[in-house]
């Protein structure tokens, strides 16, 4: 399983676009999180034109991760007239926050269904689960990151987060690792984001190449990472 990029940037680096992925499979999209930016590149791009049905995960509800949410279900319901899904984490202590947001989009409920994330469970060839982790991102939203355990390993997705507990649980379960897509900013210290010195000097060596920087702040901050040796999530 690979996730093919659409967007790289922090909510304050728009020439980056909102920072989210997705994969298809049998015609169906999976998306994570839908910015302000990612409705349009989804259209321009041509992504919708031949899926039938859209699956979103969300990681939290900051603006730059969900802002464009209610066009990207209206579109499904009006125009291509398919299946949109949410899938959340078990017992999700976000979504009233998701309902509300729908709800002031004009969102009515026959138009989009939520599903919760073991529903999942072996029924894809791209991943056998996937499970939503809670992380710290911020002290007035209720954040995740996701673990897809696929054949080739896992694959970390840390969302937006400030600390590594999430990742460490990771590297100490002795599973193989496949690919760690993290949150990378150049400074740590009060952004709400893991810092690229932070980063380098938690990694350990033999999983740098695995590791592929997004929701990147500025070109400094790509710049550093790329000195690390770490890659960068293509667009």
């Amino acid at each position: 399983m690979n996730l093919t990029f659409i967007g790289r940037g922090a909510a304050f680096n728009p020439k980056e676009g909102n920072n989210s992925a997705y994969f298809i499979e049998n015609n169906k999209l999976f998306l994570i999180d839908c910015g302000e930016s990612i409705f349009e590149r989804l259209i321009n791009l041509g992504i919708l034109n031949e899926v039938d049905s859209i699956n979103v995960f969300i990681t939290h509800t900051h603006s730059d991760h969900i802002g464009s949410i209610g066009s990207l279900v209206m579109y499904a319901y009006y125009v291509r007239h398919i299946p949109f899904s949410i899938i959340l984490p078990t017992a999700a202590k976000y979504i009233d926050n998701i309902n509300a947001i729908l709800f002031g989009f004009g969102c009515t409920n026959e138009m989009y269904s939520f599903f919760i994330e073991d529903e999942f469970d072996n029924k894809l060839l791209s991943f056998n689960k996937v499970r939503y982790v809670e992380t710290d991102h911020c002290d007035t939203l209720n954040c995740y990151s996701i673990v897809f355990y696929t054949n080739e390993g896992i694959i970390f997705y840390s969302g937006d987060t400030r600390e590594f507990g999430p990742l460490n649980s990771i590297i100490n379960s002795g599973e193989k690792i496949y690919k760690i897509y993290i949150d990378t900013n150049i400074s740590g210290k009060g952004t709400g984001h893991l810092g690229v010195d932070d980063l380098h000097s938690f990694i350990p060596k033999e999983l740098v190449n695995k590791v592929y920087c997004m929701h990147l702040n500025n070109d400094e901050c790509i710049k550093k990472a790329k000195e690390y040796g770490f890659n960068i999530v293509s667009i």
